[in-house]
């Protein structure tokens, strides 16, 4: 029987040495992997918290404006080239901070575009105030979005209420009061003790904001009563049946100042290409009144039975202060119970100067 010899395992063989090295190596670099991660969470976590904190969002507002701002808000708002270089100009002149910022503050927008458009009015630069316009219309339409009214506690003091009484009889009534219980209406002289509707009667109201969005609000009547300085008053409860209304494409200014009108006898010359409209206003005049206009057409009072579909030559305070001229289209013609026409104009030829004019008095740019 052979004798067998158990040969003991050496410690610290080379082997056994190299798998200590190999295991300790790993652990190492595991423990490095995790010390590395684990810095680079702590730093972004901090540069994290750094770009959101108060301070470095102040830093960004401030800064000047750059191309890059001027070139993603042109993107942003859809700006043509003529827009986006009138932005750039109001950047330039007002050095102001990151437009990306100040754009969603409406009142110092406003400020800014008030301030360029005098600019542009001081060097009669007619073109320059029809893209300023265009480009207030779009900034203000992608970030004026207000939340909607839900309730008439909300609407402002100064308020315009509309009152359609009758078929093409429209009152106006101003805020004067909003106060927890109920809204307060001053009556305007022209509207008649038997148009008003009775007490604790519902009555519908248009109104706008100041963004012009319409709204229209259903109430009821409480009472009537006369205010401290002798003015007739309409007390009406407060509703949460306040809906907006479609916004008109162009902003509309009420007037309620004597017009004149013609008719138009159209004339065309040439032909193709060479063609050419002559709108010729006939010497006879007429008086009317013009109820409201905005820069694409206008409502005109008359006590003339004119059917739509023809031209009208109207001259006119278009913005409260000088006559123009502008000619249009009667789209639809409105007989009021009393016999007198609303005539419903759309502008089909109009002077550059004189839509600036309008609007410069709808944004009320020109005060």
């Amino acid at each position: 029987m052979n004798n067998l010899s158990i040969i003991p395992l050496q410690t610290g063989s080379p082997l056994q040495a190299r798998l200590d090295v190999n295991v300790f190596s790993i652990i190492i670099i595991l423990v490095a992997i995790i010390f590395v991660v684990g810095i680079i969470y702590a730093v972004s976590k901090v540069f994290t918290n750094y770009l959101n904190s108060p301070a470095y969002l102040e830093k960004k507002k401030n800064r000047p404006t750059s191309v890059k701002d001027l070139n993603e808000l042109s993107n942003h708002c859809s700006l043509v080239k003529e827009e986006k270089d009138v932005l750039t100009l109001i950047c330039r002149n007002h050095k102001t901070p990151n437009i990306k910022y100040i754009v969603r503050d409406y009142n110092t927008m406003y400020a800014l575009f008030k301030e360029q458009f005098q600019i542009f009015d001081r060097g009669n630069d007619e073109v320059s105030k029809t893209h300023l316009f265009s480009l207030q219309k779009k900034v203000f339409k992608v970030f004026r979005q207000q939340a909607l009214m839900k309730n008439s506690k909300n609407i402002s003091v100064e308020t315009i209420f509309t009152l359609t009484v009758a078929k093409g009889f429209h009152h106006k009534l101003k805020l004067t009061e909003n106060n927890s219980e109920a809204m307060i209406l001053s009556l305007p002289p022209s509207i008649k003790k038997e148009e008003l509707p009775k007490s604790l009667e519902k009555v519908n109201f248009i109104f706008e904001l100041e963004d012009g969005t319409p709204y229209n609000v259903e109430t009821r009547v409480v009472r009537y009563q006369e205010g401290k300085d002798g003015e007739n008053q309409m007390v009406v409860v407060h509703s949460d049946k306040v809906s907006p209304l479609q916004k008109r494409e162009q902003a509309r200014a009420e007037l309620n100042l004597p017009c004149k009108f013609h008719s138009v006898k159209v004339a065309v010359e040439g032909s193709g290409k060479k063609e050419k409209i002559n709108y010729i206003p006939s010497e006879k005049a007429y008086e009317g009144i013009l109820e409201d206009i905005s820069t694409g057409g206008c409502r005109l009072i008359a006590t003339l039975p004119i059917k739509a579909e023809q031209h009208i030559f109207i001259d006119g305070p278009f913005n409260a202060k000088q006559n123009d001229q502008a000619v249009g289209t009667i789209v639809r013609t409105t007989k009021r119970s009393d016999g007198i026409y609303i005539l419903h104009i759309k502008f089909i030829k109009i002077d550059v100067k004189v839509t600036n004019r309008i609007q410069a008095m709808v944004y009320k740019f020109d005060e």
